[in-house]
């Protein structure tokens, strides 16, 4: 990839030095594991921006500040409004304006979208997307099957929501929230995440803590509203169906769906993959424990959803 110079931001006003940009260039780049932007011009009251979206992901779309506008072209691939009822090609376009509440779209296909908003929208987004980078790649550091874990449990979460027919909101906050899920042990010593053995008392209640700490985090890193619902997830994700988890002692249909989608799906990942204390189980291990504990440590209607969508998951593996 070639960027382009600085000075490229400003367009000329001599006709003979109009700029040519081959599909190759950007001014500026960021991605994660499902998104890429690429940075292709802008001013002071425009933004181009190139996205591309990988198959079967949410995205969301709200106009920013006051008088803003945004607008999606479709240049490659399919997507779908939340509840199905539009379809969207190539060439089609999705317009934002202020004070419209966000809207959520999934993608039925790799996709390529041309973004054009009329506030600066890229250098925000990039500090988002670098700084939830950041936060995964310290756990990495500390624990590396914990990094992999949340990966496995980005997947396996979507397909157990798809189940329920959650909405692409909720869809949204879930897949956050089972990425960051874990982001609260970047606290916690490395010693104490690779201890072989049990934990002591002391130590499981430092432990216990990382919920907590992961909302706090993500609430400090991160003031966009957006990421509320996300933070929530994350601090109710050990709670437990009978009332006895932590941090809050939440019962039954007090913890939210998302959270009692994460809980079945952590307790499962955490089952069948071995660990510093523990033995991995085998997957019917696993899936007897996850059924004994319905109605217990989990949501019965997550686990009916998780038990067909762990089919599939096993399935694409």
């Amino acid at each position: 990839m070639k960027e382009i110079e600085a000075e490229n931001n400003k367009f000329p006003l001599n006709p003979n030095n109009i700029i040519i940009n081959r599909k190759d260039e950007y001014l500026d780049k960021v991605e994660k594991r499902s998104t890429q932007l690429f940075l292709i011009a802008k001013n002071d009251n425009l933004e181009v921006i190139k996205q591309h979206i990988t198959a079967d992901k949410t995205f969301q779309i709200a106009a920013g500040d006051e008088n803003s506008f945004e607008l999606f072209y479709i240049l490659e691939g399919t997507v779908a409004s939340e509840d199905e009822k539009v379809t969207l090609e190539a060439g089609d376009s999705i317009t934002a304006k202020s004070g419209e509440e966000e809207k959520y779209f999934k993608t039925l296909t790799e996709v390529t979208l041309l973004y054009i908003s009329s506030i600066p929208i890229f250098a925000s987004e990039q500090k988002k997307i670098n700084e939830l980078m950041a936060l995964n790649e310290q756990i990495a550091d500390k624990d590396t099957e914990t990094h992999d874990h949340c990966d496995r449990l980005q997947r396996l979460s979507r397909l157990t929501a798809k189940e329920l027919d959650l909405s692409e909101k909720k869809l949204f906050n879930l897949g956050y929230a089972s990425f960051l899920h874990d982001i609260g042990k970047a606290k916690i010593p490395k010693s104490l995440l690779q201890k072989p053995g049990r934990l002591t008392e002391s130590e499981w209640e430092i432990m216990k803590k990382h919920a907590k700490w992961g909302k706090t985090i993500l609430l400090e890193r991160f003031s966009n509203k957006y990421f509320e619902q996300v933070a929530e997830i994350i601090y109710q994700h050990h709670e437990r169906y009978d009332g006895q988890g932590y941090p809050q002692g939440l019962k039954g249909d007090e913890i939210l769906i998302e959270a009692q989608i994460l809980t079945v799906v952590d307790a499962y990942d955490a089952m069948v993959y071995e660990r510093p204390y523990q033995r991995a189980l085998t997957r019917e291990e696993a899936l007897a424990e996850i059924k004994k504990e319905k109605g217990k440590q989990f949501a019965p209607r997550a686990v009916e959803a998780f038990l067909k969508a762990e089919k599939k998951f096993v399935g694409q593996s």
